[in-house]
């Protein structure tokens, strides 16, 4: 059993060895040739996805719709005061203000976000909206 490790040892001290001789690796020299016209279309590509006015869509988590605008003002106030460290967006489509968090890419974000928010608003739901690349929330 002993001589067994030994040489088992020794093995592998000698394989090793072969693998790491020098001059056993070499270097490989890689060279890419690109078309003006394809260096053109990747430098398009990343100067509109960094443009800041470029809309995304988003899933936003709703938390109030009400027609009257002193009630929308005061739950905003509320929500401000529970959750200060979440975007808060409030919008007028006639004849509803509401009340919207976030602005998620990602719809796990906008799903565990809203689950936490159920807490004092059991009524949330996910809606899907457009924004300025600048105000994603994650």
């Amino acid at each position: 059993m002993f001589t067994s490790l030994i040489r088992l040892y020794a093995f592998c001290a000698c394989y090793s060895l072969i693998l790491i001789m020098p001059g056993a690796v070499q270097a490989q020299h890689v060279v890419f040739e690109e078309e003006p016209g394809i260096r053109d279309l990747i430098d398009r590509y990343v100067t509109a996805n960094r443009d800041p006015s470029r809309l995304i869509d988003v899933w936003k988590i709703q938390i109030s719709a009400t027609v009257d605008r002193r009630q929308m003002e005061q739950a905003k106030h509320v929500f401000r005061q529970r959750y200060p460290g979440y975007t808060l967006n409030s919008t007028y489509t006639e004849p509803y203000y509401k009340l919207q968090v976030g602005a998620y890419v990602d719809k796990r974000k906008a799903q565990s976000v809203a689950h936490r928010l159920k807490q004092y608003y059991p009524g949330v739901y996910l809606t899907r909206d457009k924004v300025k690349l600048a105000d994603l929330t994650d």
